[in-house]
């Protein structure tokens, strides 16, 4: 049997569903090879099993006079077996258990070296009369390189669930010249795809907004991509690792097949789901350990020099870039909601107040929780832990390598959303990612370009330029994958309230909704909120002695006939293109270099401190 990777439509991806879906065990593979730890000389390459059988992975490319191959030697992973809870679990609209594979996972992982910088290879996995085909692009050298393209996404947060289920879909304001909003009570709209907390239901499932994502950000081949948590909607819920990876590198597309993954830790990789979620289940599994060690068997970043925080944070190089992973899900001291408000407490502060950022991200479990679960992996961001004191040190070499510093972790510290509040404001949810800003100063002290967090489930950028020389950051909340679509948090005059006084364009306020009636049916015919992505350009202008980095922010459109049918979804763009220069030193130039006009005009911009910047088109061109 040859495995290849095909496109999949927006029809074939329903009518999957609408079936139950093949047993695994026909299979061999249960999850097809995937990349991660892309460098100029090799990859690794993972894949699971359900039988105890070596695979033999064979490379071929033009820099090759023969054949690599080599041996897997698979490895039982008794943690990724199903507990009874998972088997017992009914989901309305699904028949029983039809989202289950086979019940033993046996991990396969082979890390290959000695190829060629930036080459295309041919690769494929045998195993048993199994062969999964596919390519794979080595990382340039930073010294040779042209271009480069990757994609943030994150809160894809997959499930079984996902397959039917529609999410609420907070309202923005409309279009000049639109239609009023379909109502909650006697549309069609309401009618076809329901209401949840007041609001309207999206067009598409969870599953087809992911699906359709990724198969926009596939036809983008881009270099790598970038997945700043939340990939499960629980790292402890197995069901929830299948269905990521049967987007991913399985039944409905492969797209890490052929590109390699970087992801970080989110609260739901932190969470048991059924099995305990945030605390112990009957069967004395502690949620959030259950959850990162299912999360360390399947993501496997380059070694750090921390061996009890492997996985947790990490850095890939790839050529001229250097991505920062780290991991926000524990800060010390720990804190929680309930220290404020009471009798001898601190007072809770409110409205658009702020007293700092605080320390912890997270007010559901502690270090104490974790250690007497048996774990140890747990690692504290704040200032001088190990993680920030790792920070600090590849922050310094890449800075002296004149690298692109990116930087990725879940918890955005800039946010209108439900997440953007420290844990003494009466609005916080206890997951704020405020304690974060405290390594603001850091990065715009290196020259990071920008950096990437999910959470809040949304689609906005912010920008920090704390001592005004307009060599700031940006800062990209991209939690669109394929869940939520939360909009900013409001006043009670229903107006956005504005916590974040550094956002400069948000989906949700400045992409405004235009609705039509056509055909004699209420139809959305531009803007508004989607799932979507980041795409990330980066262009060596070498002759100039410059690089160009241009960030499109892309959704993912529905397209509906007269009944609300899915006709399929297309690529748009919304208004905040930004493009930057960055100096051969890897850092931001801030002032016109040749061709530099728009980076100088966008960060002259922030620099004066204007909020919601209009529809930047760059004069650079693409």
């Amino acid at each position: 049997m040859l495995t290849k990777r095909l496109p999949l439509t927006s029809a074939a991806i329903a009518a999957t569903f609408c079936l139950a879906i093949v047993p695994a065990e026909a299979a061999t593979f249960r999850v097809n090879p995937y990349l991660q730890q892309p460098t100029a000389e090799g990859m690794l390459v993972t894949w699971f099993t359900e039988a105890d059988q070596a695979g033999t992975l064979t490379v071929t490319g033009p820099a090759l006079a023969n054949p690599l191959t080599f041996e897997s030697a698979p490895v039982f992973q008794p943690l990724l077996s199903y507990t009874t809870a998972e088997k017992n679990q009914q989901i309305d609209g699904l028949a029983p258990s039809s989202w289950l594979m086979g019940d033993r996972n046996y991990k396969h992982a082979v890390s290959i070296n000695g190829l060629s910088a930036n080459t295309i290879y041919d690769y494929s996995v045998q195993v048993g009369d199994s062969i999964f085909a596919s390519t794979f692009k080595t990382a340039p050298t930073r010294e040779n390189w042209d271009n480069i393209r990757f994609i943030a996404l994150s809160d894809s947060e997959t499930e079984p669930l996902g397959r039917i289920q529609n999410r609420d879909w907070q309202s923005g304001p409309l279009a000049l010249g639109s239609a009023e909003r379909p109502s909650v009570e006697n549309s069609q709209w309401a009618d076809t795809f329901g209401v949840s907390g007041g609001r309207l239901r999206y067009a598409l499932t969870e599953t087809e907004g992911y699906a359709t994502n990724l198969k926009i950000i596939n036809s983008r081949n881009p270099d790598f991509l970038l997945m700043p948590g939340d990939l499960v909607q629980g790292g402890g819920y197995q069901p929830g690792w299948d269905e990521f990876f049967r987007h991913n590198a399985g039944e409905l597309d492969s797209g890490l097949s052929e590109y390699p993954l970087i992801a970080a830790l989110g609260n739901w990789e932190n969470f048991g789901a059924l099995n305990g979620g945030y605390g112990t289940d009957a069967d004395g599994r502690f949620g959030p350990k259950f959850g990162r060690d299912k999360f360390h068997i399947y993501i496997d970043g380059p070694e750090n020099g921390t061996p009890e925080h492997q996985d947790n944070y990490g850095r890939t190089d790839y050529g001229p870039i250097t991505i920062l992973t780290l991991d926000s899900s524990n800060g010390e001291p720990e804190d929680k909601r309930s220290n404020y408000g009471g009798e001898g407490q601190p007072s809770k502060i409110s409205g658009r107040d702020y007293t700092g950022a605080g320390t912890d991200t997270q007010d559901n479990f502690t270090r104490e929780d974790y250690e007497a679960a048996g774990g140890t992996d747990l690692a504290d961001f704040n200032p001088g832990s190990p993680q920030w004191n790792w920070v600090i040190e590849q922050l310094k070499d890449a800075r002296e390598q004149g690298q692109l510093v990116f930087v990725q972790f879940h918890h955005a510290p800039f946010s209108n959303g439900t997440h953007g509040f420290p844990m003494n404001h009466e609005l916080s949810s206890g997951q704020g990612g405020t304690p974060l800003r405290q390594y603001h100063p850091l990065f715009e002290e290196y020259g990071v370009v920008a950096v990437f967090s999910g959470h809040s489930e949304m689609f906005e950028r912010s920008f920090v330029d704390e001592d005004g020389d307009g060599k700031g950051v940006h800062y990209y909340d991209v939690g669109i994958s394929g869940d939520g679509l939360r909009g900013e948090i409001q006043d009670d005059n229903g107006e956005p309230l504005n916590y974040n006084p550094f956002s400069q364009w948000s989906a949700d306020q400045d992409e405004p909704e235009l609705w039509q009636e056509i055909d004699g049916v209420l139809q959305i015919v531009d803007g508004g909120k989607h799932y979507g992505h980041l795409e990330v350009n980066v262009e060596n202008l070498a002759e100039e002695g410059l690089a160009r980095v241009a960030f499109t922010p892309v959704y993912n459109f529905p397209l509906l006939d007269s009944n609300y049918g899915l006709l399929g979804t297309e690529r748009r763009i919304y208004g905040d293109e930004v493009t930057l220069l960055v100096r051969a030193d890897g850092r931001v130039a801030a002032v016109p270099e040749p061709g530099g006009v728009a980076a100088f005009v966008l960060f002259g911009l922030s620099a004066l401190g204007l909020k919601r910047l209009p529809a930047f088109v760059s004069v650079l061109g693409r």
